[in-house]
């Protein structure tokens, strides 16, 4: 359900159940650029988040089952930033579930860059189960 302008992917590339990959082109309507072209560092755990919910979301309509369309990102851990995104550049995503706890998904996530790591974290996702 996210919309521009929170909508940071470009696309879903692949999902499962588990795993999902994703890619994110930095543009200029980007509300988390900087005004030195660069993408403010905080910006790299809701693009992970959104690369969850993208491939959660799939995964459950190829699957037949209903989805709610809604959740929240509930916590942060272990976020690291090693280099800055700018504008131009094709992020690409991958998130992996490690842990379910009820309603609550365990997700580590990665985001890269010419094939360069930018940032690695570990968040907590809130998503409401819905069944067929």
């Amino acid at each position: 359900p996210h919309r521009a302008p929170m909508l940071l992917l470009s696309g879903l590339d692949s999902f499962t159940s588990e795993e999902a990959r994703a890619t994110a082109t930095v543009r200029e309507d980007n509300p988390f650029l900087r005004a030195d072209g660069t993408l403010e560092r905080v910006a790299y755990a809701e693009i992970m988040a959104q690369c969850f919910a993208a491939g959660a979301g799939a995964s459950l309509l190829a699957a037949g089952a209903s989805c709610a369309g809604w959740g929240y990102l509930a916590a942060l851990r272990d976020v690291a930033v090693h280099t800055d995104a700018r504008v131009g550049q094709c992020l690409k995503v991958f998130v992996r579930v490690s842990a379910k706890l009820g309603e609550i998904a365990v997700v580590d996530g990665e985001v890269h860059a010419e094939g360069q790591l930018l940032a690695t974290g570990q968040f907590k996702i809130f998503m409401p189960e819905v069944t067929a």
